[in-house]
């Protein structure tokens, strides 16, 4: 059959805002200079400054004694320290007047888009007094550190297939190769560091794995590699691939001596220091630390070892005596792009946000956006959002006050955001209780490691003879491992089955008849449980939520329709993390309808009109299903 004849209906249907902590380094990146040189005996203030690249710099052995109405960190293009400078957030990020400072180290930022090569100085600057109590100047040649391209890596005849585009040093423990090539049949190969000739005098680093072990096959891929100890590109001449059982170079790239490199220093090893009164473990990868202010604020970190496109949500649960989710009063924080973000929600279904119902920002539910001071770190693959609230914000429509007497019930989450900015259901979640008031007290250790997300494969439907006529319910998503993965794209955590199978591609002829049974579920009051089938060529859904102008070009071939609810639910929890494949996932869920079950019918004819893919999708809300 001619394939014009087919189509395919488918589903698609390191930043630092400021950090202090500790370290295990000799080197902390390029000087700029020393503060001590240009201070005003008054303060104190001491510290020497460095650039780690062209946006952040280590200040090392700061010291200040805090007796100044105001002090900012700050920074010009002028000739000398003035007011039309720009100020730069403290270690932790946050843009309130300077402590005093002990003999102290950190690593600052400046704001988004700022360029040290542009600046002529850094300074201690006093706003009241319009005056500077210290600064470095930066000389106008200073070329802040970078990564440095080592070349193609492979040999004129390729060993092994062994090849890469470009070898890059990132940082100092950091390297990368982009577009290696591999063939995996070496008896024992390695990443491979040395001095001299490469020969067998060398020695192994991790692989992109962070272990030691024999090179798998590498089929044109990005791969970053990071040397493991206190060791550093400093201490080599080359890295490369290497056999130890046949004694043979696979390829290498040579390392500049250091004094040719101009390179950022590892942070690695330099670790976030929790200075809140209190720290609490949630998870083996999320935390929250907390201060309990004089004047009835609190102010609350979340901490946790997540994905860049994740958020993490905090708060007082929907109930005084037991974790709920519904009726939940939470803060959801994030990356957004390199600026922190955290928004007040309130919990009030377990759907999506849509006409103020669901998982709703408070400004979306008749309430206000009552976190304030938003500031976010993310280093070394943990991240960092701080941010305030009063106890009792007198929003009594979005928030709940928080009790500094006795237990209080909290819940949290981590999930991920989607396009519009909005929280789509959690990956995870959990809830204890917590005394907010209690004496000072940590009980946090090291956030654990991300888990590797292997992602399911893609199930296909074809439309032949056999698959006239489709059934459609709706169904857990699976999560990162299933819909997140299979479409690359965000969703709320529910998904199209097709004929029993999770948001299979399908393909079907042109100028043939389908039918398609849906149960999506008709209570157009009820939002969680409402979802109109519709077949688009638009890749987003959610037509019902889309302005007018978004609607212009969003095409409906067929659709909606409703039918009553079946929904595919966890049989005994959720086991999308534990099951090896999408098949093997729909096991674990048995089906529940509404009573009478009555199915909706939809009729479709695909034509020479209609394009070659086309999505089926939910109308009522963006769940990109």
């Amino acid at each position: 059959m001619a394939c014009t004849n087919l189509f395919i209906l488918e589903f698609i249907v390191l930043l630092i805002s400021g950090v202090k902590g500790q370290e295990a380094v000799d080197y902390f990146g390029k000087e700029i200079g020393d503060f001590g040189q240009q201070s005003t005996p008054s303060y104190d203030i001491q510290g020497t400054v460095y650039a780690i690249n062209d946006n952040k710099l280590w200040l090392r052995g700061f010291t200040y004694n805090g007796n100044a109405p105001d002090a900012y960190f700050w920074a010009g293009t002028s000739t000398s320290p003035d007011d039309t400078g720009s100020l730069i957030p403290d270690e932790i990020g946050r843009t309130a007047t300077l402590r005093a400072y002990d003999n102290e180290n950190f690593i600052i930022s400046l704001p988004p888009g700022g360029d040290i090569s542009e600046l002529k100085w850094i300074a201690v600057w006093s706003q009241s007094q319009s005056m500077s109590f210290a600064h470095v100047n930066i000389a106008t040649s200073f070329v802040p550190p970078s990564t440095h391209n080592l070349g193609h890596l492979g040999f004129d005849r390729l060993v092994h297939d062994t090849e890469a585009d470009s070898v890059e040093i990132i940082d100092t423990q950091t390297v990368k190769f982009y577009n290696l090539k591999y063939d995996g049949r070496g008896p024992a190969a390695y990443f491979w560091v040395g001095t001299g000739s490469v020969s067998a005098s060398g020695s192994r680093i991790p692989d992109e794995t962070g272990r030691i072990k024999v090179l798998r096959k590498y089929t044109g891929e990005d791969i970053t590699v990071q040397f493991d100890g206190d060791r550093t590109v400093f201490s080599y001449g080359y890295i490369g691939l290497w056999c130890e059982a046949a004694r043979q170079n696979f390829g290498h790239v040579e390392i500049p001596n250091r004094n040719q490199l101009n390179v950022p220093p590892s942070l690695e090893n330099f670790e976030l220091v929790d200075e809140y009164d209190n720290c609490e473990e949630l998870d083996e990868r999320l935390q929250v630390s907390w201060t309990v202010r004089d004047d009835d604020v609190i102010d609350i970190q979340l901490r946790g070892r997540v994905n860049v496109n994740d958020y993490m949500a905090f708060g007082l649960s929907g109930s005084t005596t037991s974790t709920l989710m519904v009726g939940a009063d939470v803060t959801v924080a994030w990356f957004d792009g390199n600026i922190g973000r955290a928004q007040d929600y309130k919990l009030t279904a377990y759907a999506q946000c849509s006409g103020g119902s669901g998982a709703c920002p408070d400004t979306e539910v008749g309430a206000v956006n009552d976190v304030d001071d938003a500031s976010a770190v993310l280093l070394n693959g943990v991240t960092s959002i701080a941010f305030s609230r009063k106890l009792d914000t007198g929003d009594s429509v979005g928030d709940k006050v928080i009790s500094t007497t006795g237990s209080t019930q909290i819940v949290w989450s981590i999930g991920q955001i989607n396009a519009d900015r909005l929280a789509v259901r959690h990956i995870e979640r959990g809830g204890m209780s917590l005394s907010f008031g209690r004496s000072p007290s940590k009980s946090c250790s090291s956030l654990g490691d991300l888990d590797e997300v292997n992602g399911w494969k893609e199930l296909r439907l074809i439309g032949d003879e056999d698959n006239m006529e489709l059934t459609a319910v709706i169904g857990q998503s699976g999560g990162e491992r299933g819909y997140t993965s299979i479409t690359d794209n965000v969703g709320w955590g529910i998904s199209w089955y097709i004929n029993d199978m999770l948001i299979p591609r399908i393909y079907l002829k042109r100028n043939v008849n389908y039918t398609f049974n849906v149960l999506g579920g008709n209570d157009a009051s009820q939002s969680a449980s409402y979802h109109p089938f519709y077949i688009t060529n638009d890749k987003g859904g959610g037509y019902a939520s889309l302005t007018d102008m978004e609607k212009v070009n969003h095409v409906i071939y067929a659709g909606p329709v409703n039918g009553t609810l079946c929904e595919l639910n966890d049989k005994n929890g959720d086991k999308s993390t534990t099951s090896t494949s999408a098949e093997a996932y729909r096991k674990t869920l048995e089906m529940q309808c509404a009573s009478p079950k009555e199915e909706a019918t939809l009729t479709w004819t695909p034509d020479a009109s209609t394009p070659d893919i086309v999505y089926y999708q939910v109308k009522n809300s963006l769940l990109q299903i």
